[in-house]
């Protein structure tokens, strides 16, 4: 005869009632066994209470703890659409470059840096690293790959604790970096297991700043395998540690600068751009025609146009409001501002008297 163990009937009553975890983690097994006996025996529809479906319904409390740890895959579902990859590259402005590597795999990391080189080499001040593409989880040694473009040679990234093993295994640096200058990591939910290990590794070297959203935590390898000859089991099988052991399993990164961007929003932006590589395109607002010298001049009025065609029905160029990536959009103000404030050379540690002689001084008085 199939039966539940007592893990499983606690987590069969969780996944049956609904019940927070945290009211049953304080429940004895003496409680747990009787409340599945009451069930059992009571319940108005007991007979729907078969082994089979206990069972099933504990497997699925389990999964719901387990959250990022593991899922079920059927297998029609398992295979998953090749993912375009390579770099988007892009000048926002003369001092401020773009990248956003697509799909984390092993050939993009020699794109990311040819790219991080060139603009090394034209003394462009700032790199935005865009790390939101939807990419499925990969292997770490792309992550660490990547990240030896920026850590100096022989500087412990990261660690990777897996299950059986007592000593983690060491991803060290094992070159010069390419860029060194402090660059802006942009992170949303999307963001996947090697995207939140490279923003990660670069903040706690204090050499960026993380701007978006709240990430997932996947900071795990996952390994599948088959349970019966219609689902797989993804689990976690190892974690990804900082060099301080730092886990962000199901924690996810500590944002510098939040802001949000729809998912759905940006999904659409990114196919846009993925097929007009145009980044500037969602970036900076364009001015409507305005009835000026330069339409006088022309002899023609784009309002009175506008007009027109409202009034008819017709859709103008202006009718849609255009998307914008308003992440995008606050990393490079912060970046413009801070350039400007550099510029102006203020300093801020002044006092008023100091900035600004008072007239007494200014007419040789003590």
């Amino acid at each position: 005869m199939r039966f539940l163990t007592p893990v499983l009937c606690l987590l069969a009553a969780a996944a049956s009632s609904q019940t927070p975890p945290k009211k049953l983690a304080n429940i004895s097994q003496a409680a747990v066994q009787s409340a599945f006996q009451i069930l059992r025996g009571e319940y108005i529809r007991s007979g729907e209470l078969t082994y089979d479906e206990l069972n099933r319904a504990a497997l699925q409390g389990l999964l719901q703890r387990l959250d990022l740890g593991a899922e079920l895959i059927n297998k029609v579902d398992a295979p998953r659409p090749l993912m375009e990859s390579g770099v988007i590259a892009e000048m926002l402005l003369p001092e401020i470059a773009f990248l956003r590597p697509l799909a984390f795999v092993e050939k993009e990391t020699a794109l990311l840096e040819t790219k991080l080189r060139e603009y090394r080499d034209a003394r462009v001040p700032h790199v935005i690293l865009d790390l939101r593409s939807a990419a499925p989880p990969g292997d770490f040694a792309v992550a660490a790959a990547m990240l030896e473009c920026f850590v100096p040679q022989g500087e412990l990234l990261f660690k990777l604790k897996q299950v059986g093993r007592d000593d983690p295994q060491l991803f060290i640096s094992q070159r010069e970096p390419v860029w060194t200058s402090p660059v802006l990591v942009l992170v949303d939910q999307e963001t996947g297991n090697l995207g939140e290990t490279i923003a990660a590794v670069l903040q706690r070297r204090k050499q960026a700043l993380i701007i978006g959203s709240a990430t997932r935590g996947a900071t795990v390898r996952y390994e599948t395998l088959p349970v019966d000859d219609d689902w797989l089991l993804r689990f976690a099988r190892a974690e990804m540690l900082l060099a301080d052991d730092t886990s962000l399993f199901k924690q996810g990164l500590k944002l510098d600068f939040e802001i949000g961007l729809p998912t759905l929003k940006k999904r659409m932006l990114f196919d846009v751009t993925g097929k007009r590589p145009a980044i500037k395109d969602t970036l900076f607002e364009q001015a409507r025609p305005r009835y000026n010298e330069a339409a006088l001049v022309a002899r023609k009025n784009p309002e009175l146009d506008d007009y027109i065609r409202r009034s008819a029905g017709q859709s103008t160029e202006d009718s849609a409001m255009p998307m914008r990536d308003e992440v995008l959009q606050r990393a490079v103000d912060m970046l413009t501002t801070s350039r400007h404030f550099d510029a102006m050379k203020i300093d801020w540690k002044a006092g008023p008297r100091d900035a600004h002689p008072t007239n007494e001084k200014a007419q040789g008085k003590p």
